[in-house]
């Protein structure tokens, strides 16, 4: 790679980006796709830091300084805070985008697109379809299937998948040689192969005992019928901001291990249908779906203990 895009693996796709760049060849709007914590805004900012930067990337200048702080006039940062992003907000984008810009080009990046409403979605295509000259858009999902057609069919997509469990081990050993192996071992299960997450859980230790806690915690739930204990668990993933997500997460790796271990047949199916209703529980608090609620919702959808 000739820049440092601060990431790990993942080098196919930084090659197709960094051969855009040399060639040329650059699209006037990409789409980042894949699960959260893989490096996708990652990414795109430093592909932002990239277009502005007249000095190769250089780390040093007044460009490269202001886009890492997200203060560049001419990159527009629009960051997933869990609210939908709605026709004034795109309006907007689109004055933007057409105003006269003072730096090599106008970037925009755009975090979890598919937050985008209905009408929002259709403005946007339209600014898409026929882009100001001389302005990028970087879009980045964790969910490609809920974007409509006619926005996918109008970006260059770069995917980004999970590693394996092999992989993430090897590289986070180079990363952190002093880290004991079964922390590393842990860390590269417990990150279902999304690197971002890993190197949070391996440098953060405070992080990961924590995260270790719910994970145990999950087990122990999941093994009970008891729709009240369900219910105060509930509780107690509600009282961390940072709970939820790690809730859903960890419940989608602990159902995932339980159905590869189990021998196919009816115990499959079950396990299926359970990380199924994990998912349309993530798709409603993306919708803004009161929290409590969604996750009432998920309790009672479950039928004894999966274990």
């Amino acid at each position: 790679m000739k820049y440092n895009w601060s990431i790990i693996g993942h080098e196919k796709q930084l090659g197709a980006l960094e051969h855009d760049l040399a060639t040329g060849g650059l699209a006037h709007a990409y789409l980042l796709a894949g699960p959260n914590s893989v490096g996708k805004m990652t990414v795109a900012k430093k592909l932002a830091g990239i277009l502005q930067c007249e000095n190769d990337f250089c780390h040093d200048c007044a460009a490269c300084r202001q886009v890492q702080v997200g203060s560049h006039a001419d990159t527009v940062e629009m960051l997933d805070d869990g609210e939908s992003i709605k026709i004034a907000e795109v309006r907007g984008l689109i004055e933007r985008a057409n105003m006269t810009g003072r730096s090599r080009y106008k970037v925009f990046l755009i975090q979890s697109v598919e937050r985008m409403t209905p009408e929002a979605a259709n403005s946007f295509l339209k600014v898409l379809e026929e882009p100001p000259e001389r302005t990028i858009f970087v879009l980045t999902t964790n969910d490609i299937k809920s974007l409509l057609p006619t926005v996918v069919s109008r970006v260059r997509v770069v995917k980004f998948h999970p590693f394996c469990v092999d992989f993430l081990k090897k590289k986070l050993h180079e990363l952190h040689p002093d880290v004991a192996d079964e922390t590393l071992e842990k860390v590269s299960l417990l990150a279902m192969g999304k690197s971002g997450k890993a190197l949070s859980l391996i440098e953060r230790p405070e992080v990961l005992a924590e995260y270790m806690e719910l994970y145990h915690a999950v087990q122990n739930f999941l093994n009970t019928g008891s729709i009240y204990d369900r219910f105060a668990f509930v509780e107690d993933v509600l009282a961390g901001e940072h709970r939820l997500s790690w809730f859903l997460e960890i419940m989608t790796n602990v159902v995932r291990t339980k159905m590869l271990e189990a021998e196919g047949g009816r115990e499959s199916e079950k396990y299926v249908q359970l990380l199924g209703k994990i998912d349309d529980s993530a798709r409603q608090l993306k919708r803004n779906v009161n929290s409590r609620l969604a996750l009432e919702n998920l309790m009672l959808n479950l039928c004894g203990p999966i274990s």
